[in-house]
């Protein structure tokens, strides 16, 4: 009665002060807010159930609740047709590759019971943002989501499972040691170029081990491996050292810690992104010529036994193979492999890898073209052009100069080739690191091979 008792107080105060004026009745449609107490399941409530709730013990709360959030913090809620998307993301691009990767016991076990979903970042007075957070090793909070994309909500859903795994089964004590150094709290303040240059994939990642951790794992697993090298191939020597070692822990960790195939789990998201935004880190041909210089074709190689060999490409390479055998009738030769090579100024070289058949030293022989690339659209063209010299490799390329004039030449050039990733369903292991170019309007005319830095 106390309290019922202030309350008409303060009710009549506030009428006295505010002389109890009359407003006009609006009409607000309050069907198109979120409605905080709902009297009935919707659709969306029964599809979240059945989808989170009965199969990953899963609780999605998307009803605002200023409970989840620090109290000194500005929060929105979520619209109710960003809540689906959202969610739909978590299921496809999270959920579901990490269940078919480390096992249904795995992620049933791991994943956290709580999603906490708010519409607007987490503002802070001092400026701070919070796009996602974690906690308990039970609950997520993912900010932002009335701004929803694909592509960014999973960069935050993993950086947050992360941490999630983190506080389950411990970060490897040397990975702290990689920048301990280098450590900032005061991140907000590290430009990006300086974070790339000590070895951090972002600002954010400079704040700590913890949060260092969880980011090169998401940018790794979201981004994918051509965007992790790149970055880290435009870092300092010092820096890409310390990015590479980062990678590889991260990797030993799902691996061997946590038993989930990391190169796996990496094609999976990818794959998802794939078929849904494709975002253009993902997309393979801005990255030839500047992170991956060489393809190196091997038809030996195991690869060519698990995803083919390209009949038009072998044709040409066993003609060539048959050249550098014949040369001598006393001096045999064995073709070894056949790498491209991607220069500056729009230079390429085909090398053929060649050694005695009694086995030794292996040589090289390296044929002079142009090429013209589109790095929106892949397309390729190669010119051959006058011998770059006639000493060492050059010297080598003369010995087979008619047998390359008569089989491989003419297999690259005439011809347009559009670059991509291998057009195959590829192993974790193989993701990103094979390349293949199709012949336009004949896509059944392909060469690929392994990509090199």
């Amino acid at each position: 009665m106390k309290i019922v008792n202030k309350i008409l107080i303060a009710l009549s105060v506030v009428c006295v002060l505010g002389s109890c004026a009359k407003e006009e009745v609006k009409n607000v449609d309050f069907s198109q807010y979120n409605d905080d107490d709902p009297q009935t399941k919707t659709e969306l409530d029964n599809w979240l159930k059945t989808t989170f709730l009965d199969e990953y013990n899963i609780d999605v709360v998307y009803r605002y609740n200023r409970y989840y959030h620090d109290v000194d913090r500005n929060v929105t809620p979520p619209r109710l047709d960003a809540v689906k998307p959202t969610m739909e993301s978590v299921l496809n691009g999270y959920l579901l590759p990490y269940r078919k990767v480390g096992g249904v016991d795995f992620i049933k076990k791991m994943s956290p019971k709580e999603w906490i979903l708010f519409g607007s970042n987490s503002y802070a007075s001092d400026g701070s943002v919070y796009a996602g957070t974690a906690s308990a090793g039970r609950r997520v909070n993912l900010y932002g989501i009335n701004n929803y994309s694909a592509y960014g909500a999973l960069l935050v859903i993993h950086h947050e499972f992360v941490h999630i795994l983190n506080q389950l089964v411990n970060i490897p004590t040397d990975f702290e040691s990689i920048s301990k150094a280098d450590y900032k709290a005061t991140w907000s303040t590290t430009p990006a170029d300086t974070a790339r240059k000590y070895g951090f994939v972002t600002s954010y990642a400079s704040g700590s081990y913890t949060e260092d951790y969880a980011e090169t794992a998401a940018h790794l697993l979201v981004k994918g491996q051509a965007w992790y090298d790149r970055y880290a191939n435009s870092s300092s020597d010092a820096g890409k050292s310390k990015l590479k070692q980062k990678e590889a822990n991260v990797a030993n960790y799902y691996t061997s810690n946590l038993k989930v195939n990391f190169r796996e789990l990496q094609k999976e998201i990818q794959n998802y992104l794939k078929s849904t935004v494709y975002p253009n880190d993902l997309k393979f041909p801005q990255y030839l010529a500047s992170t991956y210089k060489t393809v190196t074709i091997n038809p030996g190689n195991a690869i060519y036994s698990k995803y083919g060999k390209p009949a038009e490409f072998q044709a040409a390479y066993d003609k060539m193979k048959a050249a550098v055998l014949a040369y001598s009738s006393t001096a045999k030769y064995n073709l070894d492999y056949v790498q491209v090579r991607f220069e500056a100024d729009n230079k390429a070289t085909i090398r053929c890898a060649f050694t005695a058949a009694a086995g030794g030293t292996q040589y090289l022989a390296d044929y002079s073209f142009t090429y013209a690339y589109n790095t929106t659209s892949g397309d390729l063209t190669f010119t051959k052009v006058e011998q770059a010299g006639t000493t060492g490799n050059y010297a080598n390329a003369a010995l087979f100069s008619a047998g390359f004039a008569n089989s491989l030449q003419p297999y690259f050039t005439g011809k347009t080739y559009t670059a991509d990733w291998l057009k195959a369903d590829v192993e974790g292991a193989d993701y990103n690191s094979l390349a293949g170019f199709y012949e336009k309007n004949n896509t059944t005319n392909y060469w690929y091979g392994v990509l090199g830095l």
